[in-house]
């Protein structure tokens, strides 16, 4: 895959010194935004740290990111997270440790958005109020979500705007900010002609997602950098203000395009149709497609095998799927459709067989990593947990029906 990246800083016209940094690694494909926080130049120390030491492991990171296929393979796409987390992990101590120095009460802190490029898929990792847009087709799709007190608040159904105002800058999570932190880990597919703008508060505060779209059918590269730059000062530029846009480009190379089936999008509008997970948004879904994996079948392999352990949930994403059931008619389940999600909650033993139809691309939910996703973000896994028990309530009225 081959990209181009360009990054700006800005101080902005109010503060006096910028707070801000960021790291733009174009050979080993490793792109990071910070926003520092905590005044008396602690946040430009955090920021600086935390850039400076994803530099020192970008190429590790990154050499492991590129050496297999991870859209297909979930051990590579899980040990990548494993290397680039635990990384940030340990910055966040440091960083904690630095603020305790300079100032015992007052944590030097920082926003984290880093993101290491691979074979035409993006490892992101994500803490704090920056944010990460994707531009495709004509269209803006936001990638994480803020990681603050008024984010948290409209999860709650809290929609006084007076209130919201008022903690729209409180971060809830941030590097430094405390001695562990929570961090979004994110997967998405990359196809020519997409855009990732990586981006601190600076620009977000002044300019919307619909503006940031707009803008980018007009300008190209550095050019629509400066833009954004240029019209978040002139709406008031009261904070550090920092942009980084990376573009891929289209090699021709047959062998660097893969099939487009694996694609974030689609993949979430698959999900989003799926009783399991339904309430959640764009942004909730990628979270759980971070361990989603898909598998092709050819006309007549088995998917799933009586006598097997259950321990993942299918879900059809192509070509069609044939169901046998123990006492039922055969089933031929389409696109969108989903079998085995008793496994997300038991490990019993498979009873029911399914063969591809053709040719038949499914997703596979494995239910050790559904798990992992509920404990992890309470939001998300209530949801799911409640969808699931509908999803098992209406499976037992329809047993009762059919029972005489």
């Amino acid at each position: 895959m081959e990209y181009k990246a360009w990054a700006l800083t800005d101080v902005g016209n109010v503060r006096e010194n910028n707070e801000d940094s960021h790291l733009l690694d174009l050979v080993n494909g490793v792109f990071v935004v910070a926003d520092g926080v905590g005044g008396s130049q602690a946040g430009e120390v955090a920021s600086e740290h935390l850039c400076k030491r994803i530099g020192d492991i970008a190429e590790e990171v990154g050499e492991l990111a590129r050496a297999k296929d991870p859209a297909l393979d979930r051990e590579a796409r899980e040990k990548v997270f494993q290397v680039l987390l635990d990384h940030i992990h340990e910055i966040n101590s440091e960083v904690y440790g630095i603020g305790k120095e300079i100032n015992p009460t007052l944590p030097s802190a920082t926003t984290c958005d880093a993101m290491v490029m691979s074979n035409n898929c993006a490892f992101i990792a994500h803490v704090g109020d920056s944010r990460v847009y994707l531009f495709r087709a004509g269209q803006i799709f936001r990638i994480t979500e803020d990681h603050t007190f008024a984010e948290q608040l409209k999860r709650e159904a809290v929609a006084d705007e007076r209130i919201l105002e008022r903690f729209r800058n409180v971060l809830t999570r941030s590097i430094g900010g405390k001695p562990q932190v929570e961090i979004d880990a994110l997967f998405i597919d990359l196809q020519p002609g997409d855009r990732v703008l990586m981006c601190s508060d600076g620009v977000t505060d002044y300019l919307s997602g619909s503006d940031l779209l707009e803008f980018s059918n007009q300008k190209d590269g550095e050019e629509l950098l400066k833009f954004l730059i240029r019209e978040a000062k002139d709406r008031g530029g009261a904070d550090n203000i920092t942009a980084l846009l990376v573009e891929i480009v289209d090699s021709r190379q047959e062998n660097t395009i893969r099939d487009q089936s694996f694609d974030t999008l689609r993949q979430a509008d698959i999900l989003g149709k799926i009783e399991l997970f339904e309430g959640l948004g764009l942004r909730d879904l990628i979270k759980v497609l971070r361990i989603v994996y898909e598998r092709n079948y050819t006309d007549g392999q088995m998917i799933m095998t009586p006598g097997e352990p259950a321990d993942c949930m299918y879900v059809v994403a192509g070509g069609r799927v044939e169901l046998t059931s123990p006492g039922q008619t055969p089933r031929t389940l389409k696109e969108g459709q989903h079998f085995g999600a008793l496994a997300l909650v038991s490990e019993e033993i498979r009873e029911s067989s399914a063969i591809a139809k053709g040719q038949a691309m499914v997703l596979v939910v494995p239910g050790a990593k559904f798990k992992e996703i509920v404990e992890d973000d309470s939001v998300v896994g209530n949801k799911l947990l409640w969808n699931l028990l509908r999803m098992m309530a209406e499976d037992i009225r329809v047993l009762r029906k059919g029972s005489p």
